[in-house]
């Protein structure tokens, strides 16, 4: 386990199982991919520019964010090589050119060694990143390289709290780097049917029939007898972890369902709610897998079922659906479609990334402090009391910001807690430096689903190396965004683009206000 003692390590920890945990509210979430994924990206990006299918302001826009990335992640590697990697990025790096190949050449050097890298850069106390740049940075290098949330969230958990010796942070990247070494496996999955999916021409590939599906988990060690099934489809997955073939495997049956559905409009037979991997002690449950988007205003405001005329918000809500759970690609197309309608102008469609990130920025102090103030309720004490008597959560989020501000004991003891206060203590000390780097990060990863949309209608890249790690990190931040605009609509008719505006000033003289007006910034 991590020490106790070490804040450092164990504000890391916290954070890397807040990235990993599929509860996490938005505004503790993810919102960056690995550096290795973005210079997949660029490779990916000349590639496209060469076809017509990216712009040239793109490209450039992409290839700064990777230079500023690279610049400051001690992954990268010694300063020779982060250099060259900089001087490859400065120019268009034109495809299967000698900066193209430089930046693959070096992209796979920091994949193999990146872990590594890190765990030597945090044996230095004086020298290592901030706590959140390094969990931020060893997260999405994990989950861009293959593996499941789930998996990783169970691998930490145990070594930052239940391992019996006492180790340090850089210790255990040295045990991640080994994992990230390891070869990708291939998982036997069964999932079963209590009904088989049968069609016109038959039935679905890699079937197998209900004595052998039996068979076949009995040789597996599992539990037959109860299993109600009319046979079952055994997949071949490679992937990293258990977890994340089980997730490929539903993609797959999603994709079956879709075809059958559009070429003879007949229904899909849901599997059984449980799936079966070779050589794993226990089943795994099939459960819809949402991209957290979150519009809570609609229950807020009894528009779930509104019958009235409907708006240009409704209409974007309605094209945000598909960004929840359908596809990749039908996913990034609904959901920057959502976005376009009532952010846009047009001429410059992507400047509505920029603008739905300031109501995301805007959005973050009051998030976070309401979130805290129902931990801290929980807790018995003169700040729980008060909080309790509050009528509104801008009463309650008031409350810890002034006890923030007067050092008042919180009565928290969770380090994902601790971390959290530890940023509402930055915000509040320099919120204009604070709230435009939230609006830069989330402008960077709705930047991306931008990317991956123009790929995916433009080109038919359905395959793109960045549209799932687009998805996880723009999804939650697209659905925050989304929620501002539904509350302000619906309770006072204040159109997108007005609150767009209203975002764009409150930003701009944040640090000239009282404190308390972070809390306020859109009202």
């Amino acid at each position: 386990m991590l020490s106790p003692v070490n804040t450092y390590d164990q504000h890391v920890g916290a954070r890397l199982l807040d990235f990993f945990n599929l509860a996490t509210p938005w505004h503790r979430s993810l919102w960056n991919p690995s550096l290795v994924l973005t210079l997949k990206e660029v490779l990916e990006a000349s590639e496209a520019f060469r076809a017509s299918a990216r712009g040239k302001e793109s490209l450039k826009d992409l290839l700064n964010h990777a230079v500023r990335l690279a610049g400051t992640d001690p992954g990268t590697g010694e300063p020779k090589q982060r250099q060259l990697l900089q001087q490859a990025l400065g120019t268009s790096v034109p495809h299967d050119g000698l900066d193209f190949l430089t930046v693959a050449g070096i992209s796979k050097d920091i994949e193999t060694q990146y872990l590594e890298r890190w765990s030597t850069a945090l044996a230095d106390p004086t020298a290592r990143p901030r706590p959140e740049r390094t969990a931020r940075a060893v997260a999405s290098h994990l989950l861009d390289l293959g593996f499941s949330s789930n998996f990783l969230h169970r691998w930490w958990t145990y070594r930052i709290r239940h391992e019996p010796d006492t180790r340090t942070l850089a210790d255990v990247l040295r045990d991640a780097h080994h994992l990230a070494q390891g070869a990708i496996r291939t998982f036997d999955v069964l999932i079963a049917f209590e009904t088989a999916p049968r069609s016109p021409v038959g039935l679905p590939p890699r079937w197998i029939d209900a004595p052998t599906a039996s068979e076949w988990l009995r040789q597996n060690h599992f539990v037959a007898r109860g299993v109600r099934q009319d046979g079952g489809m055994l997949f071949h997955i490679p992937a990293r972890d258990a977890d994340s073939a089980v997730e490929t495997a539903m993609e797959l049956l999603d994709n079956f369902a879709a075809r059958l559905e559009i070429s003879t409009n007949l229904p899909w037979k849901p599997p059984l709610p449980t799936a079966w991997v070779a050589n794993e002690q226990r089943p795994f449950k099939l459960t819809r897998r949402t991209r957290k988007v979150q519009v809570r205003a609609l229950e807020r405001e009894a528009q779930i079922y509104s019958a009235s005329n409907p708006s240009i918000v409704d209409a974007a809500l309605e094209l945000l659906a598909p960004l929840q759970a359908s596809s990749p690609s039908a996913a990034v197309a609904g959901g920057w479609a959502a976005i376009e309608a009532l952010l846009s102008e047009p001429a410059d469609h992507a400047i509505a990334a920029e603008r739905l990130a300031s109501l995301v920025a805007c959005s973050f102090p009051r998030a976070e402090m309401t979130y805290l103030s129902y931990l801290m309720e929980q807790h018995p004490g003169p700040l729980a009391v008060e909080i309790s008597d509050c009528g509104t959560n801008r009463d309650r989020c008031a409350i810890v910001t002034n006890a923030l501000e007067n050092n008042r004991p919180l009565g928290l003891s969770n380090p994902s807690d601790l971390a959290a206060v530890e940023r509402m203590r930055g915000v509040l000390s320099a919120p204009y430096v604070k709230l435009h780097d939230i609006q830069g990060h989330a402008t960077n990863a709705l930047l991306r689903l931008y990317r991956q949309r123009n790929l995916v209608l433009h080109w038919g890249k359905t395959d793109a190396v960045a549209l799932r790690a687009g998805l996880r990190t723009a999804a939650p931040l697209v659905g925050a965004g989304m929620d501002r605009i539904a509350h302000a609509w619906f309770v006072q008719k204040i159109r997108p683009l007005e609150l767009a505006a209203r975002a764009r000033m409150a930003l701009a003289v944040i640090g000239t206000r009282p404190r308390t007006s972070c809390l306020d910034l859109l009202e």
